[in-house]
């Protein structure tokens, strides 16, 4: 707490970090002293950032922030206590609730207000660990709230505490559908897949479906605009869509992908096979679009409706891949309207580059084979590579 106090005042702080100069921030970062990291909508600039303890950064217009504000762990016992702290520190109002992330308690608050003389309104979270307490604010100028409101809530989404985290769902996503301490979704014996002619068992409640179709929604509205802009961060813009989507799906799969692997031993095909396998088995669900601006079905949802259209369920397949330890990758195209998986194994076909690497191209809409791709969609230049996290790397 005292290192929290010693620190500038509200108004003075938010008025130096409007007045200093941004630097275009990217993709991705983390803090290396607290072990957090964000994945911020593209755009985004970096304040003045020179305390590891009060990190900020602004909306590209700049009339909407996030702050990450490490306190000693001891300003509270739990997130309810530092919440509290916060709010009077800030004489804010507004009303919070309790969750649990990461195994540690935490809280929501919708807030408001005043600083450097602003009227702001926004969310913060407040996390209690045993090594740092934490604050994460975003917030918008009362007149900018509701255009800014995905983008705040989706900045938050993006936090992650420590590696592992980056494979948890968001503290947003959290909130709205709790996960155990091991990530466990919610499955349970109940409704059944088929694979290699044998039962996987799956049952999802409607709690998380719901949570995985609002991050989808949301993460939608937020991409749309960027079509407008130029091509760079178009395909920045895209490729942070499919990584908050496939973050907040990747335990989800987890149940399944473990009887998936299981199964594929018992039937003893190699593990270089387990990709056609998969691939042949994901070819089979029915094709569906769900229409509307997001057009995508979550790849928890493609699981227990097998059906799916091109890149929901190739981002369903690369999360099985991942959950069995093999590397692959999805391929987004405008020009095509389309999108395919690729795969990091052996084998012939055509493949796409990317990154120092060439992978076999997967196509899921069509019953074809690893390496098949159809002539009028081969140009390796119509397409982008998305790189999603394998495990816990950065």
């Amino acid at each position: 707490m005292s290192e929290y106090r010693r620190r500038t005042a509200w108004a003075a702080l938010f008025a130096a970090l409007l007045l200093s100069g941004p630097q275009l921030w990217g993709v991705a970062a983390s803090n290396p002293l607290f072990g957090y990291s964000v994945d911020l909508p593209i755009g985004w600039v970096e304040a003045e950032n020179s305390d590891a303890y009060h990190i900020g950064f602004l909306s590209p217009n700049g009339d909407a922030m996030i702050q990450i504000i490490a306190l000693d762990p001891t300003t509270g016992g739990n997130g309810v206590e530092i919440a509290d702290f916060m709010m009077n520190e800030m004489q804010a109002t507004g009303e919070t609730d309790e969750f649990v992330y990461q195994g540690s308690g935490a809280t929501l608050t919708d807030l408001s207000f005043t600083t450097g003389g602003l009227p702001v309104r926004g969310y913060m979270v407040t996390l209690d660990t045993n090594e740092v307490d934490l604050a994460i604010f975003a917030f918008a100028n009362v007149d900018a709230y509701e255009i800014a409101h995905d983008h705040l809530v989706s900045a938050i989404d993006s936090f992650a505490l420590g590696a592992e985290s980056r494979l948890f769902p968001g503290p947003i996503s959290q909130y709205l559908y709790p996960v155990s301490g091991d990530g466990a979704p919610g499955f349970a014996s109940g409704d059944t897949l088929r694979f290699l002619d044998r039962s996987i068992s799956l049952s999802v409640d409607s709690g998380v479906t719901e949570a995985a179709s609002a991050l989808v929604d949301r993460e939608a509205r937020i991409l749309a605009p960027y079509g407008a802009l130029d091509r760079e961060s178009f395909e920045a813009a895209w490729r942070r869509y499919f990584r908050m989507i496939y973050r907040d799906n990747f335990l989800r799969l987890g149940h399944v992908a473990s009887q998936v692997d299981e199964i594929l031993r018992q039937e003893g095909v190699p593990h270089v096979d387990a990709p056609g396998e998969i691939l042949a088995w994901l070819q089979g669900f029915s094709y569906e679009r769900t229409g509307g601006l997001s057009d995508f079905q979550p790849p928890l949802m493609c699981l227990s409706n097998q059906s799916g259209d091109c890149d929901s369920l190739g981002l369903t397949y690369v999360i099985l891949l991942h959950h069995l330890g093999v590397d692959a990758i999805l391929m987004a195209s405008d020009r095509y309207a389309h999108a395919l998986a690729a795969v990091d194994v052996q084998g012939p076909g055509a493949r796409f580059a990317f990154e120092g690497r060439d992978w076999l191209v997967a196509e899921l809409t069509s019953q074809v084979d690893l390496g098949q791709i159809a002539a009028t969609m081969a140009d390796p230049a119509g397409w982008i590579g998305v790189r999603l996290r394998l495990r816990a790397q950065s």
